[in-house]
């Protein structure tokens, strides 16, 4: 009996043994598990939390937009007709702006989750290709026929044979003959998106051009794939069509004088052009970077009035995405405005009227460039082909 007993104890005792050993590899194991993970959330985690938190915190900040960049949508010209880019009209120091948020915040980009979307689909097209050349004249005839059933920018371009180069048929001499044709429809423009029925009625014109010459044809995608990316393209543009707006206005009741002006707009390299404003070109392209108005709501300046007359204020404009390296092109348009109000005895405001100074320059400055930045991430480049064809 007390052999049992013995035997028992035993049992238990080593049973107690082998507990007890594995809960302490268990706790040595538990320990170093936690040790690695503490480790790994020091070096790997806890940085990209810091840099996460970051960057909402700087995207916060950011948020509101500066009185001094404008919804071109918003900016409303006494001259309907001319492009904000290149021929902006005037408006008062307390026109139109930017809708503003229920927090009072102007508007601001909210394409930045898209962005790993890839680069904007700009065209709708199709391909029209056979073994024998066509004529510019017999294509761009049935073109013509058909285009007025469309409402946003259409283009036809031919491959030329010889030579192999895209021209457009409407610009083409009426001798070029082509092996290829590309048909398209520009996505959005100012009118919006382009909807089904429109691209139904582009694709009855694709297959009326396929069908009388004899020819075969092929789509770059189809309509429901095509309409998504019209709404994507809309939307950007929405977002992106911005003006840079600083008025000069005079000191207490005073006026700028006609002759006055005229002398610091010479010396300030720019030039009264189209629409009756003054534009500091590109010398390269020729292109207007930014321009002078009228601040009241003629907009333009009439040569008796620069000769004889005066103004009562000054704005200059720069459209954001239609100016190559809008960044710089901004520093341009500051230094100008500020020769302009030493020059006058003027000063510099936002189009609510509030003075600027240093710190909203750099602001300013610093939404620019991040537009530019942003644009160039959906592969459309401030002051590109792309870009002044969408704005």
């Amino acid at each position: 009996m007390s052999l049992q007993l013995a035997l028992i104890f035993m049992g238990v005792a080593v049973l107690v043994l082998v507990v007890v050993w594995s809960y302490a590899q268990w706790r040595i194991d538990l320990t170093a598990l936690i040790g690695q993970l503490g480790r790994r959330l020091r070096r790997d985690w806890w940085p990209s939390l810091l840099e996460l938190l970051a960057r909402r915190g700087s995207a916060g900040r950011g948020q509101q937009r500066e009185p001094s960049l404008v919804a071109a949508s918003e900016f409303r010209t006494a001259t309907p007709h001319a492009e904000p880019a290149d021929a902006p009209a005037g408006a008062g120091a307390s026109g139109p702006q930017a809708p503003a948020g229920p927090d009072g915040a102007r508007a601001t980009l909210s394409l930045d989750s898209q962005a790993g979307l890839g680069p904007l689909k700009i065209d709708y097209w199709a391909r029209i290709h056979g073994e024998q050349l066509v004529t510019r004249n017999a294509a761009l005839a049935i073109f013509r026929q058909h285009e007025i059933d469309l409402d946003h920018s259409h283009a036809i371009h031919g491959r030329t044979e010889p030579g192999n180069a895209w021209l457009d048929l409407r610009e083409a001499s009426v001798d070029e003959v082509f092996t290829d044709l590309i048909v398209s429809i520009q996505l959005a423009d100012g009118n919006g998106p382009v909807d089904e029925s429109e691209l139904t009625r582009f694709n009855n014109l694709v297959y009326t051009l396929a069908e009388t010459l004899g020819r075969r044809f092929q789509f770059d995608c189809s309509v429901e794939e095509a309409l998504p990316q019209a709404a994507r393209l809309e939307q950007f543009c929405q977002e992106f069509d911005l003006l840079v707006v600083i008025n000069v206005v005079p000191a207490g009741s005073n006026t700028f004088a006609g002759p006055n002006l005229s002398r610091v707009m010479g010396r300030a390299g720019m030039r009264l052009g189209e629409q009756d404003v003054f534009h500091f070109f590109n010398s390269r392209t020729g292109v207007s970077r930014f321009s002078l108005a009228n601040l009241d709501e003629s907009g333009g300046f009439g040569y008796d009035a620069l000769d004889r007359g005066s103004f009562t204020g000054l704005t200059l404009m720069m459209n954001v995405p239609r100016v190559e390296r809008p960044g710089a092109t901004f520093l341009e348009l500051l230094s100008v405005a500020e020769y302009v109000a030493a020059e006058l005895d003027g000063s510099l405001v936002d189009p609510d009227g509030v003075p600027l100074a240093a710190a909203q320059y750099a602001r300013i400055k610093h939404q620019v460039r991040n537009i530019e930045s942003a644009m160039t991430r959906y592969g459309v480049v401030p002051g590109s082909d792309e870009a002044r064809r969408l704005f």
